[in-house]
């Protein structure tokens, strides 16, 4: 199952951002090189983490996935949205 999880950051350097998502990437994902994060800087940081992972109820997935990005990247986390696109 795609995942993609969406980060509103506060100001914070971009490489620690990046590097931050692709471990919470590489510890929720099923398969490492599934792993991709995206960077798009304006007056805000907004950073898009996506891989995949094994096939689970979407409810019963999205607290576990909201608390490992959450604690990777801790001190830039503003806000979250996690979603289950259809591939």
């Amino acid at each position: 199952m795609r995942v993609q999880v969406e980060i509103l950051c506060a100001p914070h350097p971009v490489a620690e951002i990046e590097e931050s998502l692709r471990r919470a990437g590489r510890q929720l994902a099923s398969r490492v090189e599934s792993v991709s994060v995206e960077i798009r800087e304006g007056p805000r940081i907004t950073a898009v983490l996506e891989f995949e992972m094994r096939r689970a109820a979407q409810y019963k997935v999205v607290d576990g996935i909201a608390a490992t990005v959450q604690n990777w990247v801790g001190a830039c986390y503003q806000d979250i949205t996690i979603r289950f696109p259809k591939d």
